[in-house]
């Protein structure tokens, strides 16, 4: 029996995000040979000045790294922004006939989060048969065929096909989970891009949005400016 667990996108903060400001002050005021203006309450309102002002370039001495579990379409979107570093869930290695198969469905389609399995007639089954027949037919075709591409990516395997090259087989909603690091200034560009662009894709939006509120809670010297013109599109 092939085993498929739909999952929604998340994402978690990895890196400390305590004295950034401190740093990003304590950099910028190189430039201005100011470092006597530097205080214990002084670096809030020193990167507002420089954000403000367009001097973004202090604003690279400081990076966060962030955890994301989307699926590979997003994580071929994610990947396009530069300068930043990427480790990502290898499919090369990660044998998915052992550690098992999750995919993530687009809300236009809306299949349930849960586990889902062909019986071995072929037949999509739920452990709940209730939940089986309260699908849409597209709900249970896209379900079908997710199913039926994990089983044939086990033929694969069972046919002595190595995983970086069964993995041809899974398909483009296969979750994947990756680590972004990128500083300051850049992760101001990708919200710029991904949370604030209303042409975004669905799901790196609705991933990148929840970084911008929770960088904004953390850090609003910082991301204040972008936080607002979030809410102000809601």
């Amino acid at each position: 029996m092939t085993m498929i667990t739909v999952v929604k996108p998340t994402f978690s903060i990895l890196s400390s995000l305590e004295g950034l400001p401190e740093l990003i002050e304590r950099a910028g005021r190189v430039c201005y040979k100011s470092e006597d203006r530097l205080t214990p309450t002084s670096a809030a309102q020193f990167v507002r000045t420089v954000r403000r002002n367009g001097h973004l370039s202090v604003l690279e001495h400081a990076s966060i790294s962030v955890l994301i579990l989307g699926d590979r379409s997003m994580s071929h979107q994610l990947v396009r922004h530069r300068i930043g570093a990427f480790s990502q869930e290898s499919q090369r290695f990660c044998n998915y006939g052992r550690k098992g198969f999750q995919v993530i469905c687009p809300p236009s389609i809306g299949v349930p989060e849960g586990e889902y399995s062909l019986d071995t007639f072929g037949n999509l089954n739920l452990k709940n048969i209730g939940t089986l027949f309260s699908l849409s037919l597209a709900q249970r075709r896209w379900l079908q065929h997710r199913c039926e591409d994990c089983l044939e990516y086990i033929n694969l395997l069972d046919e002595g096909i190595l995983p970086e090259d069964a993995r041809s087989c899974l398909p483009n909603a296969t979750k994947t989970e990756i680590v972004a690091t990128f500083n300051l200034r850049q992760w101001r560009h990708v919200f710029a891009e991904r949370a604030l662009n209303r042409h975004a894709q669905w799901q790196i939006k609705d991933i990148t949005r929840g970084i911008l509120r929770e960088f904004a809670g953390r850090l609003p010297c910082v991301f204040e400016d972008q936080l607002e013109t979030l809410n102000a599109t809601n």
